[in-house]
């Protein structure tokens, strides 16, 4: 009964209050538990956030929908994150791409566009999606500079 709960408010809150579309996440993890909260926890900073618990699952989302972003982790069964990410922008070169790892981060590529370490993944990954999907706030930007 929660899983559909999640799924159907998945699907259901495609606009935001604000009346602008909401921002579409991909987050793939083979630890089911990790995936469905990491989703729990961007929807609610205001993203459309789906989970996968594999790449063969992650594309086969990408094929039926439009997402802004894929989270992915590096190490899982059969293809790992980086193999995704390549797929994925063969198909959506525009997409922005984060692995998350528990390793320490590798070399970019032109695949990826951040490696995050897992023992930090929130709020950096909440800091990164903003990053990459144009939403930083102007003022945090200036404190920042």
């Amino acid at each position: 009964m929660y899983e559909f709960a999640m799924l159907k408010r998945c699907h259901t809150n495609e606009i935001r209050d604000t009346g602008e579309k909401m921002k579409a996440i991909l987050f793939v993890d083979d630890h089911e538990v990790l995936a469905r909260l990491s989703c729990e926890i961007l929807q609610m900073q205001g993203y459309r956030a789906e989970y996968a618990y594999n790449a063969n699952d992650a594309l086969a989302k990408f094929d039926r929908e439009k997402f802004d972003m894929l989270v992915t982790d590096y190490r899982m069964e059969g293809m790992n994150g980086l193999e995704l990410a390549k797929l994925v922008r063969q198909k959506a070169p525009d997409v922005p791409v984060i692995i998350v790892t528990g390793y320490p981060p590798m070399e970019n590529s032109g695949e990826v566009d951040a490696w995050l370490e897992k023992q930090d993944l929130f709020p950096a990954l909440l800091d990164k999606i903003k990053l990459f999907l144009g939403e930083n706030d102007p003022e945090e930007t200036l404190k920042s500079a």
